[in-house]
């Protein structure tokens, strides 16, 4: 249903799979429309969460796991041969939150994009947090909090993530 619903937000250039229960919200009040490109061979697993009003481009032969939440406000850029296990939270936005007189709520966001490179591997429930880019060949370990860039072939995980390695070491 969604689907057909929603499908204005999609681009898709080429074979794709988007399984059961991928559930697309985009934010109407927005000044920008959600847009989802999904280029050649890429699958969306059952039971996504795509929200916002930025773009969000999943790269050729990658796909983004089941039960994994994007929220794209600015710009979502997920390369070739990506592979995002389940649970994973990518995030371009953050809550303004410094004046104590304001409501959280009504103080607006920050937007900032996200880039992962190709030949990424993001581990089960790792979060990538605004303004982030994962460059070429790297890998996030389960449960990592990505609040910086990481190297390429930099093998990376923990709460802030830090490297432990890289790939050809």
């Amino acid at each position: 249903m969604n689907r057909i619903k929603y499908a204005s937000v999609f681009k898709i250039e080429g074979k794709t799979s988007i399984e059961k229960r991928v559930n697309i919200r985009p934010f109407f009040n927005a000044k920008t429309p959600l847009k989802v490109i999904l280029k050649n061979n890429t699958n969306l697993k059952h039971d996504i969460l795509i929200q916002g009003s930025g773009t969000l481009v999943l790269g050729e032969n990658s796909y983004i796991g089941s039960y994994s939440v994007i929220g794209v406000n600015s710009r979502i850029e997920i390369g070739k041969d990506v592979m995002i296990a389940n649970a994973v939270s990518i995030r371009d936005t953050d809550h303004n939150f410094k004046d104590l007189n304001v409501s959280m709520l009504k103080q607006g966001i920050q937007t900032e994009p996200v880039y992962i490179k190709d030949n990424v591997w993001l581990g089960h429930g790792v979060v990538i947090t605004k303004g982030v880019t994962i460059h070429s060949g790297a890998i996030v370990a389960a449960n990592a909090v990505v609040t910086k860039d990481v190297p390429e072939n930099a093998i990376v995980g923990g709460v802030p993530a830090k490297i432990i390695k890289y790939r050809n070491e």
